[in-house]
């Protein structure tokens, strides 16, 4: 990504849904920090079974919308709403409280499924397509474009990142959450963190490597933070699935829910430090011309 020398990092299976029995090789750029997955499957689809997508009924959209709302607060902290983009949508929630926010919503979702019910369930418009960078160039300008842990899954991230700025009108929002390769989690548990998820996660990308390709694309930082709603939710994610692996027995899960609820209580502090938690949530604006 860089053209940077990369290093062996570690080898891991599928240890969050256990499809196949392969390994995957992850290895670490030295110059800019990128962790890539060496080896991607040219069956990825596979890894991403019908299960992958919970499709929520009108009345579970609406239940559920709150808890995104402190998403759609931080993109009207710095402006109005307008055209919003969500790029990987799943079954919509985000962007169904977007809607009810003022935001006028269009999905790009790689599901064909989570595409007929984000427009017929969540009534959002919803475009078909593996490569969002390329389905960006055909929308009119945008006044947020949001990506929530999906940066990760991209083969392209930095084009997808271009392509966001290009897309967006000046004074526009670029809004990327994503898991923090630099984490507590991450270095406390190694290959076993659940947010490496080989090998649907392609790229674990260092927040400085994210800043520096959204500067050379004209975007500025306005926002910043591992310890948000969706951040700390992350960080027990990975305590309880690092401990309680792929398709557990109903008493090995709870088992696992209670340790992973104790390891993230004796966890908290170091994961609340600021850059320290198992996810960042980073808002970049479009630098009006000059």
């Amino acid at each position: 990504m860089c053209g940077g020398r990369a290093t062996h990092l570690f080898d891991v299976g599928d240890r969050n849904r256990a499809i196949t029995d392969a390994t995957f090789s992850y290895a670490r750029c030295s110059a800019c920090g990128l962790i890539f997955l060496v080896d991607p499957p040219d069956d990825l689809g596979r890894y991403y079974p019908d299960s992958y997508y919970e499709l929520a009924t009108a009345a579970q959209l609406a239940r559920h919308a709150p808890s995104e709302q402190h998403k759609v607060d931080l993109l009207l902290a710095h402006g109005p709403p307008g055209r919003l983009t969500e790029i990987g949508p799943g079954q919509g929630v985000f962007a169904f409280a977007a809607e009810r926010a003022g935001f006028e919503v269009t999905g790009i979702e790689m599901d064909e499924r989570a595409c007929r019910h984000l427009a017929s369930v969540a009534g959002i418009a919803a475009i078909n397509s593996a490569a969002p960078h390329e389905a960006l160039r055909d929308l009119p300008p945008q006044r947020a474009i949001a990506l929530w842990h999906v940066l990760e899954h991209l083969p392209e991230p930095w084009k997808l990142v271009d392509a966001a700025a290009e897309a967006l009108e000046p004074g526009g929002l670029l809004a990327i959450a994503t898991p923090n390769p630099e984490s507590f989690g991450m270095r406390v548990l190694g290959r076993r963190w659940p947010h490496v998820d080989a090998p649907r996660h392609l790229f674990l990308v260092p927040v400085r490597a994210l800043r520096e390709r959204a500067r050379s694309a004209g975007l500025s930082e306005v926002a910043y933070t591992t310890d948000d709603p969706g951040g700390r939710h992350w960080n027990r994610f990975a305590w309880e699935h690092a401990l309680r692996g792929p398709r557990p027995s109903p008493r090995r899960a709870r088992i696992a829910g209670l340790m992973g609820l104790a390891a993230t209580v004796a966890a908290l502090p170091l994961d609340r430090r600021p850059g320290h938690g198992a996810a960042y949530t980073v808002v970049f604006r479009k630098d009006a011309p000059t």
